[in-house]
């Protein structure tokens, strides 16, 4: 799978980002990396080669790295979990490197995974959960295209404390709206 975005190539990690995922986790730095990578370097190349494709695999989701097309560099990760097949419906979730926040990364990923998602991925809903303190977050689902629904209360649980987290929705017909306006 690979998805062209503006200046993003959102596609599945492979062993040609052996170099740059094993750098990413000896510099101790995970936000570009989904939550199922390794926790040490030596085990970047199996992560790679097998576990990495795993959910897709089973049917479960997807974990792909956002590179940045014109350096080659992986600025982040996106990935689908929480499948529902039969319902249709999946969540998203991406992290961005520290270093390259604020440069619309996340906000493009967002809406193309989820574009991806309810026309080639079978989905109709895709759902995107940020705690309410992450104005960020709030942010990248709104400009993303993601209409929020609502709040779940006390529904995160993080450092010893409760938040709230907001919910936000991708469906078909929010696609269809979007084309009529332009």
């Amino acid at each position: 799978m690979k998805i062209i975005s503006g200046a993003l190539e959102i596609r599945e990690f492979g062993l040609w980002d052996a170099d740059q995922v094993a750098a990413f986790l000896a510099a101790e730095d995970r936000t570009a990396l989904p939550p199922s990578s390794p926790e040490v370097v030596g085990d970047v190349d199996e992560w790679l080669a097998e576990r990495v494709h795993q959910k897709r695999l089973d049917g479960q989701g997807v974990n792909l790295a956002i590179v940045e097309q014109a350096s080659g560099e992986i600025v982040g990760s996106i990935g689908l979990r929480d499948v529902d097949w039969e319902a249709g419906r999946s969540e998203v979730g991406y992290g961005v490197r520290a270093d390259r926040r604020g440069r619309g990364y996340a906000t493009e990923a967002a809406g193309a995974v989820g574009r991806w998602a309810l026309t080639s991925g079978g989905m109709r809903r895709v759902q995107l959960r940020a705690r309410v303190d992450n104005v960020a977050s709030l942010r990248v689902a709104e400009k993303a295209g993601f209409q929020r629904e609502g709040t779940l209360r006390m529904a995160d649980w993080d450092d010893g404390e409760a938040h709230d987290l907001a919910v936000f929705s991708m469906i078909a017909t929010d696609l269809e709206t979007a084309q009529v306006a332009r």
